[in-house]
């Protein structure tokens, strides 16, 4: 058993119409900010478990990725 394990991720999603057709709107433009390991907080992966060497029990990586951010903006008509 190794080190627990803690992941937040968070969306922003933002939906604007625009335009008229008819009654109705021509289109919206969606607007979205996802967050992935928001705090950015270090999961250390599972320690060395080969009995015979000198690296027995030492935490050598990583188990999660860093924070991650991205955008993105979407037409739907």
């Amino acid at each position: 058993m190794g080190p627990g394990f803690h992941d937040f991720d968070v969306a922003l999603i933002k939906d604007t119409p625009f335009g008229h057709r008819g009654s109705g709107e021509l289109a919206t433009v969606e607007f979205r900010a996802e967050f992935f390991n928001i705090f950015n907080l270090v999961d250390f992966g599972l320690p060395s478990n080969i009995v015979r060497g000198s690296g027995f029990g030492v935490i050598s990586k990583t188990a999660g990725s860093s924070r991650q951010i991205q955008f993105s903006l979407k037409l739907i008509y």
